[in-house]
């Protein structure tokens, strides 16, 4: 892959919220952790472990979404609806006696941008969640194995568009959508960020 291909890459690994409404089947899900598992971790210990829920599985995909929050800056709104719903989830989990270990957050977030560019690869879209609620784990049976949840990715087909735009607007970094839906992502200049 040259230099231009990764860049295209990584610009498109944007945050999806609404998707195409099409379950992720599985196997495609295994195939992100699947990526996923190569990324580094501290000292290689390879402590995380993940979690894949298809949308095909109604019932435990309606557990996970009951319990997401969605984009903390749109205040008027409560998250995608049906027909819009994520197609899959990859749920990363550490073992409950690390969960604030810094070293293991690091990790857990390598894994989380490995997910999203392996499905950006795909044409997926996706969203990291940190904001979920505490049972969640719970709810999954997850709890009682161990294990704690990290982080949440959803997933599914893109079904919205994502504009990234210079932070010079009155918007600030704020992310913002259009009166057509679009998804407005301020993003610093490379000068700015150069120290």
């Amino acid at each position: 892959m040259d230099s231009e291909t990764f860049d295209q890459l990584v610009k498109g690994a944007r945050t999806y919220r609404r998707y195409d409404g099409e379950p992720v089947g599985e196997d495609v899900l295994r195939g992100l952790v699947d990526a996923a598992r190569f990324a580094p971790t501290g000292n290689n210990m390879q402590l995380l472990r993940f979690h894949v829920v298809s949308a095909d599985d109604t019932a435990e995909a309606g557990k996970v979404f009951s319990h997401l929050h969605w984009a903390g800056a749109l205040k008027d709104w409560d998250g995608p609806v049906e027909g819009e719903l994520p197609g899959g989830y990859v749920i990363i989990c550490l073992p409950e006696k690390l969960a604030e270990n810094p070293v293991r957050l690091i990790d857990v977030g390598i894994a989380s941008q490995t997910v999203v560019l392996a499905a950006a690869s795909r044409g997926l879209g996706a969203c990291m969640h940190k904001s979920y609620d505490a049972c969640l784990g719970d709810e999954l049976g997850l709890t009682d194995a161990g294990y704690v949840v990290s982080m949440v990715v959803s997933l599914g087909g893109r079904g919205e568009k994502v504009v990234l735009e210079p932070a010079t607007t009155e918007h600030g970094l704020t992310y913002w959508r259009e009166a057509d839906g679009s998804h407005h992502v301020p993003k610093l200049s490379l000068d700015d960020l150069l120290i």
